[in-house]
């Protein structure tokens, strides 16, 4: 089936905490080269700053640790030619369709998930593959930059959290080797599905826009 893959980097979280500034890192130095096409300084800002500009920069909107508001307008700030839309969907055929619409618009997606092994977690959906609108879901993949590894239950994988360095290997064009890297989950995966989460069923969503 035809693959729709945009070249947005890989980076590998550096501690067990910064997979939401890992997933801001990638989306940055891909707009960078992308689609602004001009330096925001997004190749040179390291991934520990990235988290701490998000959780306790001046003027951020919210207090709370790792609050989606606040990824929202990091990348606002970075990017002021660009907006940055923050949606939730209950339904995930809808969600595919935001999903897939935003990277036919060459935007990669910014997703909020939970399942059995994390409360919380963030990954970044860089591509898709066999999606048709209206008709079977079967054969319809996302692919997705996930910075902590093969983490999701659904990839039956031990390659994540310690594992998650696993092979990695830095490159000259500044982006990294790991096993979290264009790894294929079907739509319920980029949900919150975990048992007992109150969003449970839920999909978060941010994503940019051309202004």
């Amino acid at each position: 089936m035809p693959v729709k893959l945009l070249p947005v980097p890989y980076f590998i979280q550096p501690t067990a905490v910064t997979c939401q500034s890992t997933c801001l890192k990638m989306m940055s130095v891909y707009l960078e080269r992308e689609i602004v096409l001009q330096s925001t300084g997004a190749e040179a800002i390291s991934i520990a700053q990235i988290w701490s500009e998000v959780n306790s920069g001046p003027g951020r909107p919210s207090a709370v640790l790792n609050a989606h508001a606040n990824f929202k307008w990091w990348l606002e700030r970075r990017f002021s030619g660009l907006r940055f839309e923050y949606t939730t969907w209950s339904n995930e055929a809808d969600a595919a369709k935001a999903i897939t619409q935003s990277i036919d618009l060459r935007m990669p997606v910014l997703a909020s998930v939970s399942h059995e092994r994390v409360a919380g977690h963030i990954v970044l959906v860089v591509g898709y593959e066999g999606y048709q609108p209206r008709m079977s879901s079967i054969g319809f993949q996302l692919v997705v930059h996930d910075p902590y590894g093969r983490f999701d239950p659904l990839l039956d994988s031990q390659l994540y959290g310690g594992r998650r360095m696993t092979g990695a290997l830095s490159l000259t064009s500044g982006g990294e080797l790991g096993p979290g890297q264009q790894v294929r989950v079907p739509i319920s995966a980029l949900g919150r599905r975990r048992s007992g989460d109150a969003s449970a069923g839920t999909f978060f969503l941010l994503a940019p826009r051309r202004a």
